[in-house]
């Protein structure tokens, strides 16, 4: 016997050991229509050849993730795996005892693992086209211990250039701090879909498999971690996580489908996720509008509040406590965007600087008296010319008190209809009825449970209301609209930087592929730092925003002057409908 290890030297400590034969003799194997040739042994998916080479191989088998990838478990778990006596590797490593392989079908196997550790993996691989769909009933037969992070690899793809593509991959002490925080859907894991392009050699694509919603992570481990060697060398481990515990004497049946082609073409490669995530979350469930938008911070500062300025309100129009300054607004306003053409207005700290702190707050509805009288008349007013108004709002939060002076926040469990209720929909409908139309989620989109808030707000809101997350996911994108920034970089202003450009944080990437896979989504984007010199004649920031169909975020006192070329630029790109 001989141990086969899964992943790179330097995180050996958190690498699973899966006992392999000296010899293995396939029980099946399966021919794609690239020509590639699948074999499944009693170890699993054990080889990938392509054109008589081996592009991948080792075996797939189960094991808990918890302790060694995540730190979750007893402290000497969370520990280097060196070191560990015989028997903690076959406890916790996931060291099999006994293992079978059957086949009935010409595409389809069972393979069998039962392990040290008091847990059973009966894993079905059912094979189509260029795909193969892995499910596993993960058995544990532990009378004491939970499966924490219930996982899957052991296969070790070989490519013959560094490879490139959507691959995560993070440091152990990376995933030991933000645990959930690294799985899909998240800020830090947009797309629940891998695909890893070896250019004119092939192509791998994967694809959860769930019954609906859920946590999820493909792990593409570097096979070493050294510095200046990580990208360097064309060797990826495969991996594939679920964020589940499985109590003693509980099963739990997950996982994902990989398709290995000869196309490269990255839409190839990801149609299984895009056929996932259509049934998982659909398309865009809501209006879009690409027309820019125009923006004004009402609130400026603690120093702001006086006998005369209660409520710590810039001045002048954005004073929204004064019923003659808010007229004005409206005549700025109103004016500027029918100009522009543009959709309408969101207004930032519309409840005044709070002296508390926390501003964007998530009571965001509640108003001082005045300006809540005066909202009346923005209603009023924006409604008749047929442009849209609306605010700052921070969903997933709710302010507690500190101290005396002091508010801080917790996050809401969304999981509560009454949290969903109360803390979220109310105020969100009791500033609809105030007229607003138009929201911007401050701190909003990082996580699944965000996910889950906005597919609730967006099943109350309807179609008609425009909503704009400051942070992004592909599973949050049927739901709401992005709201980005942009920075100009000068050819050499960095090391990545090949070009002048305008590159937005969100990601020109990212932002093609969430369209890809759900339609047309709105993004709101505003130009912020400039890192080196713009060249002469280089293309606006508003050119490239609508050119890309990003709506322009314009500051109020700057609307007058940027809407007769904002209005041009959006007949010559936007369509008309």
């Amino acid at each position: 016997m001989k141990f086969a290890r899964f992943a790179s030297s330097v995180c050996a400590f958190a690498c699973a050991l899966v006992v392999l034969s000296e010899e293995q003799n396939p029980a099946f194997t399966y021919k794609n229509p690239s020509g590639i040739i699948f074999t499944v042994t009693e170890n699993g998916l054990s080889s990938v050849t392509k054109n008589g080479k081996e592009i991948a191989k080792g075996g797939l088998y189960a094991w808990n993730a918890g302790p060694g990838w995540f730190g979750a478990g007893k402290p000497d778990e969370a520990m280097a795996y060196p070191g560990y006596s015989a028997d903690a590797y076959k406890k916790i490593a996931g060291e099999i005892n006994k293992k079978t392989v059957t086949s009935d079908a010409a595409d389809h196997a069972v393979v069998r693992h039962e392990y040290f550790m008091n847990a059973v993996a009966t894993f079905d691989y059912k094979f189509s086209g260029e795909d193969v769909a892995v499910k596993v009933k993960f058995e544990n037969n532990d009378a004491k211990t939970s499966i924490r992070y219930p996982a899957l690899g052991g296969l070790c793809f070989t490519f013959a250039n560094p490879p490139t593509g959507n691959m995560p991959v993070w440091h152990m002490s990376y995933l030991h701090q933000v645990r959930e925080g690294c799985f899909h859907p998240s800020n830090l894991n947009k797309i629940g879909g891998t695909y890893v392009i070896d250019e004119n050699n092939f192509g791998v694509g994967t694809s959860p498999i769930t019954n609906g919603m859920a946590r999820t992570l493909t792990f593409w481990d570097y096979d070493d971690w050294n510095p200046g060697r990580r990208d360097i060398v064309p060797v990826r481990w495969l991996t594939y996580i679920i964020s589940n515990e499985i109590p003693p004497g509980a099963a739990v049946t997950f996982g994902f489908k990989m398709r290995v082609s000869a196309k490269t073409d990255w839409k190839h490669l990801l149609q299984p996720y895009k056929d996932y995530f259509k049934e998982i979350y659909g398309e865009v469930k809501y209006k879009s509008d690409f027309r820019a938008v125009s923006v004004m911070h009402a609130n400026r500062n603690l120093e702001s509040i006086t006998p005369e300025n209660p409520y710590g309100f810039h001045g002048g129009f954005r004073r929204l406590d004064l019923p003659e300054e808010v007229n004005k607004l409206c005549d700025l306003m109103i004016g500027g965007l029918k100009k522009a053409d543009g959709q309408g207005l969101i207004i930032w700290g519309q409840g005044g600087e709070e002296p508390r702190g926390q501003s964007y707050r998530s009571d965001f509805d509640v108003l001082p008296p005045a300006v809540e009288k005066n909202f009346e008349i923005m209603k009023k007013r924006f409604s008749e010319a047929g442009v849209k108004f609306g605010v700052a709002a921070r969903p997933s939060q709710m302010q507690i008190r500190l101290n005396w002076k002091e508010d801080g926040t917790i996050n809401i469990n969304p999981l509560d209809p009454q949290h969903l209720e109360v803390m979220v929909w109310n105020r969100f409908k009791n500033m609809i009825d105030k007229g607003c139309t138009l929201f911007y989620l401050d701190s909003f989109g990082n996580t699944y449970e965000d996910v889950i808030i906005m597919k609730y707000l967006r099943e109350k809101m309807g179609p008609d209301i425009q909503t704009f997350v400051e942070h992004q996911c592909d599973a949050i994108a049927p739901y709401s609209g992005f709201y980005s920034e942009c920075d100009f970089w000068a050819k050499g202003s960095a090391d990545w930087v090949k070009n002048d450009g305008w590159y937005p944080r969100t990601g020109m990437d990212f932002l093609e592929k969430a369209r890809w896979l759900t339609g047309p989504v709105n993004i709101i984007t505003r130009g912020y730092d400039v890192h080196g010199k713009i060249p002469d004649g280089f293309e606006s920031t508003n050119s490239f925003f609508i050119r890309n169909g990003m709506s322009p975020m314009i500051e109020d006192y700057m609307l007058d002057q940027f809407a007769d070329e904002v209005r041009q630029l959006q007949e010559k790109y936007l369509k008309k409908k």
